[in-house]
């Protein structure tokens, strides 16, 4: 019987040199890590800044709700009602503790004598810190020739800060009822202005950033500004 033999099957098997089966060596390797680092490197400096630019807007708008809230509770309430701020450090990170209280009596002196009470919750402000160069005077449709920094009020309020206790806020601000704003004074006097303005600074970043929350008196709109 003649044997039939496949030429497929009786193919000798090919040997592979041993450079084409090699891989990366350990020099293409670290060129590979070294570019991935450097891209890596300029991709997070970008996100960082957007991150943080998103962070301190959402602040600013938060801000502008419970501004807004202070003034419609005044009105609707026929009382007066501050907010003032309190900055302060938590696990290394600067936060800011924003408080508003009103007048028990309805009356403008009620802050002067310790007569008032917390509206609502205070709003915490996390990694920002209150912009006090005045950093926001240069950000494009600011109000820079009636504005008066909340920083100018002179007056301050006891209010409850969790894990802080009973602390000063300052950079106080008054709604009337006729939701027109104030700087309050040291006397319990009320300076009336044309226009607040609030700074906030993003910190720490290495990406300065900054928004702006301005308060019109006597109509007690809110804008918010950034870069």
């Amino acid at each position: 019987m003649t044997r039939i033999v496949n030429p497929l099957l009786s193919k000798p098997a090919r040997k592979f040199s041993g450079r084409s089966m090699k891989g990366f060596t350990l020099v293409e390797l670290l060129c590979v890590l070294a570019i991935m680092s450097i891209v890596m490197a300029t991709t997070w400096s970008s996100l960082a800044g957007l991150m943080t630019g998103n962070s301190l807007t959402n602040d600013a708008y938060d801000l502008s709700g419970l501004v807004q809230q202070a003034k419609t509770a005044a009105m609707t309430q026929n009382s007066y009602v501050w907010l003032g701020f309190y900055s302060y450090t938590l696990n290394g990170a600067p936060v800011i503790a924003v408080a508003t209280v009103s007048a028990k009596s309805g009356l403008a002196t009620d802050l002067l004598n310790n007569n008032y009470q917390p509206l609502v919750k205070n709003l915490t402000l996390k990694n920002v810190v209150l912009d006090q160069a005045k950093a926001y005077l240069n950000l494009s449709g600011v109000d820079t020739n009636n504005s008066d920094a909340v920083t100018q009020s002179t007056t301050t309020f006891m209010a409850n800060v969790p894990g802080q206790g009973n602390v000063t806020f300052s950079g106080v601000v008054a709604f009337s009822p006729e939701g027109s704003i104030y700087l309050p004074q040291t006397d319990g006097s009320l300076t009336p202005v044309p226009c607040v303005g609030i700074g906030l600074d993003a910190a720490p970043s290495k990406v300065t950033k900054t928004v702006a929350v301005q308060i019109h008196g006597l109509s007690g709109q809110v804008s918010i500004f950034q870069e």
